[in-house]
């Protein structure tokens, strides 16, 4: 979405990348039993090893040697809070929130600020800071999280040495799609070296369709007591948090399969430029680029708080929010291409939504009508319609007045307006 509303780039922000995939029980081959005993750090020569067997398998070079530290929750608190400080604007917050309750996609007392420092503290078993290019490893996790936390941040650190990661990620832009993809390829290919790092210890490989299938296992989003903040999230943060990861490293397979080592640099040179590239890897192959539909004009007196794309994972939240997982998985590779623009009214500072969808045909423009319908009587307590049909859903509600309109395979709503929109 417009200014990019997944967690995970909250995460280029702050300068870090998180271990979720080990702070939320990657499936990774063990070669001993599982150590829960206090981590402690891990020695140079250990680190130097890492690093060297990575570069075997994607290539990259070994350029220097790595600082790191054992850092506390609370310094990693304090450190997210100043990036926060300095990094980000309130008005980039406020528009960031204002998109998630206007979707639906949060309620409307969520404090996206909040939720991101206490949510990225809970999950940071380790991270990787790219402007110092020094490794921090938390004191809280026990030594096999450790273990895979490190071996994954050790990937980052390597790519970085070989490409600018950091001003990789940048070129993705204020755009969500664009940048979300950039920071799968980052986090999805070091979610995947670590499977193929424990995979190379047992004498196998992710080339083996056996052990891939047994090492690329749906992560879930799903409530876990372990990691309250997480669980209490909303499902749009949970699994915007977790697409790098799961994707990703499902992303960076097929790629492997395809190009052998020259993926890993290959990633980075022609990066994908969507969700959608990534739900679905023969369209990042073939280049096949989602659509930009044509906005309608903003209405007289008022001004854009934000804007930008939306794309299929976006649109499959959603439509798993307020309708169906099936509903979700059907609809979303149908999508060509959405955008969308809130607007303030300058008098009253209300808030309105213009949101244009286009789909591969009218069936599927019909069905997401539909569906969509739903979606809008889900997010709202109270909606009196004044035309409902095949075509259309007009009406009232507590957010203002809407419009939601298909003229072929595109639909159009127009939602929170003072009056019924034009």
């Amino acid at each position: 979405m417009g200014q990019v509303l997944s967690i995970a780039w909250w995460g280029r922000v702050f300068g870090l990348w998180l271990a979720l995939g080990a702070g939320l029980g990657q499936a990774i081959a063990q070669t001993e039993p599982e150590d829960l005993t206090a981590p402690g750090l891990p020695t140079p020569a250990e680190i130097d090893s890492v690093l060297r067997e990575l570069g075997d398998i994607t290539g990259f070079r070994v350029v220097k040697r790595l600082p790191f530290q054992m850092v506390t929750k609370a310094e990693v608190n304090k450190f997210l809070s100043a990036q926060i400080r300095h990094s980000v604007k309130p008005s980039e917050i406020r528009a960031e929130e204002a998109t998630l309750r206007k979707f639906g996609f949060v309620p409307k007392d969520f404090d996206l600020k909040k939720t991101t420092i206490d949510l990225l503290t809970e999950q940071a078993a380790a991270y990787y800071d790219f402007h110092r290019r020094k490794l921090f490893i938390s004191d809280w996790a026990n030594r096999s999280m450790r273990d895979d936390a490190v071996f994954h941040e050790l990937a980052h650190a390597l790519a970085d040495q070989n490409i600018p990661i950091g001003k990789f990620l940048a070129h993705g832009g204020d755009d969500s799609e664009s940048s979300l993809a950039r920071e799968t390829v980052v986090e999805g290919q070091a979610s995947w070296l670590m499977l193929e790092l424990a995979a190379r210890r047992n004498g196998r490989s992710m080339k083996d369709p056996q052990t891939a299938a047994e090492l690329l296992r749906d992560q879930t989003d799903t409530p876990d007591s372990a990691y309250p903040v997480f669980s209490n999230a909303p499902l749009y943060i949970r699994a915007t948090l977790m697409f790098p990861y799961e994707q990703g490293e499902k992303f960076q397979q097929a790629v492997f399969l395809k190009d052998g080592q020259g993926a890993f640099r290959r990633l980075f040179e022609h990066p994908p430029s969507s969700t959608a590239q990534i739900l679905h890897p023969e369209r990042y192959f073939a280049d096949v680029e989602p659509t930009n539909p044509k906005l309608p004009k903003s209405a007289p007196g008022t001004k854009s708080l934000v804007g930008g794309t939306l794309g299929e994972l976006d649109h499959r939240i959603l439509l798993r929010q307020y309708v169906d997982s099936e509903t979700a998985a059907v609809l979303g590779p149908k999508l060509k291409g959405a955008a969308y623009r809130i607007d303030e009214v300058k008098k009253d500072e209300r808030l309105t939504l213009t949101y244009i969808s286009e789909w591969e045909n009218e069936a599927a423009a019909t069905e997401f009508m539909r569906s969509y319908t739903r979606v809008l009587r889900g997010k709202w307590k109270t909606v009196e319609p004044s035309k409902e049909d095949a075509t259309a859903f007009q009406g009232k509600s507590e957010d203002g007045y809407f419009s939601v309109v298909r003229q072929g395979a595109t639909i159009v709503s127009l939602e929170g307006f003072a009056a019924p929109p034009v």
